[in-house]
């Protein structure tokens, strides 16, 4: 039996979804280009989730959550157990969740994005809040299993003044968006993309900065 394929959930968005060349070239050829990513949004990420945590749902300010308790105090790169596409190819998800909320009955999971966006980009997480739900709901051996995860949602920060009370703070909106669950459309999703990974090598995207640098860096 061949290898599953390991998929981040995150990574469909910015992924797949993006430069489909760098993007095989990322899967099948193991090329890794790190931008790193700016500490200030792991400073943040780290304040958020400590405000949060073990607050009652009714803080996300929408009243499309149910009744819960946040919790945030999960960190652990969480493996979903062996899964199969619709061509009975295996696969695998691994990540970490921002947050879930306890509904003593079913769960929700919760992304934290400090972004500014609408009701339709909000669908480009679609992949990844459903990736979330299923990793959780069938994880791995020794890992948390959180069942039924019923509702899916975005909980987006975005800065928008800056007030000075003793010293400097800056004042950020929030913005809820609920993510719909479709298992059946995610699985054809990653049927797709395991079709893309295993057909012909992509062209390299003239539009692309990292495809034009290979380019530069290999001529022929």
């Amino acid at each position: 039996m061949s290898k599953p394929y390991l998929f981040s959930p995150s990574e469909f968005a910015f992924g797949y979804s993006g430069c489909k060349r760098c993007y095989y070239d990322l899967k099948v050829n193991d090329v890794k280009i790190n931008f790193g990513f700016p500490s200030i949004f792991s400073k943040i990420d780290s304040i958020q989730k400590k405000f949060y945590h073990n607050k009652p749902s009714k803080f996300l300010n929408s009243n499309r959550v149910p009744e819960g308790i946040i919790k945030t105090d999960y960190a652990k790169l969480h493996k979903s157990e062996v899964l199969y596409d619709h061509k009975d190819r295996a696969f695998q998800l691994r990540g970490k969740i921002d947050a879930y909320i306890d509904h003593k009955d079913f769960f929700s999971i919760i992304d934290f994005k400090v972004t500014n966006i609408n009701e339709k980009k909000s669908l480009t997480y679609m992949t990844q809040l459903n990736s979330y739900a299923i990793m959780f709901e069938k994880p791995d051996q020794n890992y948390l299993k959180l069942d039924p995860v019923k509702n899916l949602g975005i909980f987006c920060f975005e800065p928008e003044n800056l007030i000075l009370k003793n010293t400097p703070a800056l004042e950020m909106s929030t913005q809820y968006f609920e993510i719909k669950r479709n298992d059946d459309l995610y699985l054809k999703f990653i049927t797709d993309v395991i079709d893309f990974l295993e057909g012909d090598i992509p062209g390299l995207n003239k539009e692309c900065s990292l495809c034009n640098l290979k380019l530069q860096t290999f001529p022929n």
